[in-house]
């Protein structure tokens, strides 16, 4: 089974195109040590692909999306990087190019065409299942309770900057907008909030949220402007505990 796809970008400066990648576009990365000092390989953003005729050995093209290339491209001139043409626009989207350090390009654009990805508003991906006893499982969402779930909802789209996948009264999903498993809130009027540290007198703790950040302690401000609060007891150094405004209980850390 093929599990996932590796690119190849052919560079005649790899160091200043993976500081480019890592430090303008803002991909996450590792360091391949097996090959080499300063061997990067790169998480992409969601990706899709798309086979055009002509000459197969021309090989395959790299084109950056975005939602918008207005904002796309007065970000990139705020970190020095200027289009080398004006946005034309075409049937599919509008379109132009940036430069890498190494005098390679890399196109940019905005698209017009019908997309998989539900950051363009193509349908949700399906999870990665498992085959198990003869069917395929995959877990769809985790659902937090609330006496006001699009309250919580709120929260959380503030929060992470996730996207809004359904809603109506009592009930709403958030994805990433790159896709995987997101969290869905429904309402229940009779919802306690749960007490952390736990007692035997009150309502305990069923679950918590663990979420990555790449700044901790930026992280934790956020989170605080967008109303949660600091739990009182911290038994880790390099976690976070946070409560919500429904009173459930998330972890930030960023190791």
């Amino acid at each position: 089974m093929i599990s996932a796809v590796h690119v190849l970008l052919a560079s005649s400066d790899p160091a200043a195109d993976r500081a480019f990648l890592r430090d303008v576009l803002g991909w996450s990365s590792v360091e391949d040590a097996t090959s080499g000092d300063g061997w990067l390989i790169f998480a992409l953003p969601a990706t899709e692909l798309g086979v055009h005729p002509g000459d197969g050995a021309d090989g395959a093209t790299l084109h950056l999306m975005c939602e918008d290339l207005d904002a796309a491209m007065a970000d990139l001139a705020t970190k020095g990087v200027r289009p080398l043409e004006p946005p034309q626009t075409r049937d599919w989207g509008v379109v132009t190019r940036i430069p890498l350090p190494s005098g390679g390009v890399l196109g940019l654009y905005e698209p017009r065409h019908a997309s998989p990805l539900t950051v363009f508003g193509g349908p949700a991906v399906r999870e990665p299942s498992t085959h198990h006893a003869g069917l395929d499982w995959a877990l769809s969402t985790t659902v937090l309770e609330a006496r006001d779930a699009n309250a919580l909802a709120d929260f959380y789209r503030r929060l992470l900057g996730w996207r809004t996948m359904g809603e109506e009264p009592g009930w709403v999903l958030l994805r990433p907008a790159a896709g995987g498993t997101g969290v869905a809130f429904s309402s229940d009027p009779l919802y306690e909030p749960p007490v952390w540290p736990a007692t035997t007198d009150h309502q305990q703790m069923m679950e918590h949220l663990d979420i990555w950040v790449n700044d901790m302690p930026r992280g934790v401000e956020h989170a605080l402007a967008q109303g949660a609060t600091l739990a009182g007891f911290q038994p880790q150094d390099a976690v976070r505990v946070m409560l919500d405004p429904a009173g459930h209980p998330f972890c930030l850390f960023e190791s």
